[in-house]
């Protein structure tokens, strides 16, 4: 186990291990895997507070600013990402900030990244690029330096062959990648989270686990077995809906 995933699992561990390396540098990060792995637990990971060799604090600061990208209207993009100038369109009353500038010194978690609008996605790669972007009605480009740590359940490869996403800003997002692994995979990490979250003997969980297995592939992943457990809590047996 480590941190806030628990996990046994040989690849996993990897996975954390990785992301503990990483969490001292600034360079994007792309998690993938199903919805409801843990991904924004590693981005946690990534942003740290502490260097994974050293007891001195991370010069990052300690703001860590998740957004799910499906929540970005495309029209207000720019606005919610980079900020306004008072008077840039209609209700604009006064200066404000993006996210980017909420974000300077820490980590800005882009959840669902395949989500975000085709045209869009230049408007961010700029950033990426450059650590400048320009407020909505502002002459001068501002700078401000956060890390982008990006997550996505999507196939980014595919979605850039039907024109879906950028091939440059994909290449930007992924200079390095952490993959999750759906928790049907890993039978035995289903039975510690029952173990350690429902406080229920080890073995009994294991049971628990075989069975739900039996019943359901699981698609939802953690978010389903947090379903499941709270029926069975509640009720006494294994309702999947």
């Amino acid at each position: 186990m480590s941190g806030t995933i628990l996990t046994e699992d040989p690849h996993m561990l990897e996975q954390i291990r990785f992301a503990q390396v990483l969490a001292s540098q600034d360079s994007p990060v792309l998690i993938t895997g199903e919805s409801g792995t843990g991904k924004e637990h590693f981005a946690e990971i990534l942003h740290g507070d502490r260097c994974p060799s050293s007891s001195q604090e991370v010069i990052r600061g300690s703001n860590f600013v998740p957004v799910n990208v499906t929540t970005l209207q495309e029209d207000l993009f720019e606005s919610l990402l980079y900020g306004h100038k008072q008077g840039a369109f209609t209700g604009a009353t006064r200066d404000t900030g993006g996210l980017v500038q909420l974000a300077a010194g820490g980590t800005l978690f882009l959840d669902e990244i395949g989500e975000l609008k085709l045209t869009s996605q230049p408007k961010l790669l700029r950033f990426i690029q450059h650590k400048q972007f320009r407020k909505v009605g502002a002459a001068k480009l501002s700078t401000a330096s956060c890390r982008i740590v990006c997550s996505t359940n999507c196939d980014l490869k595919e979605m850039i062959k039907s024109g879906e996403f950028r091939l440059d800003l994909y290449h930007r997002l992924t200079i390095f990648i952490i993959k999750t692994t759906p928790i049907r995979e890993r039978p035995n990490d289903l039975a510690l989270y029952i173990h350690k979250t429902h406080d229920i003997e080890p073995k009994q969980a294991k049971d628990m686990a075989t069975k739900i297995l039996k019943l359901t592939p699981l698609d939802g992943n953690y978010r389903e077995v947090q379903g499941i457990m709270a029926r069975y809590k509640l009720l006494g047996e294994f309702i999947i809906y």
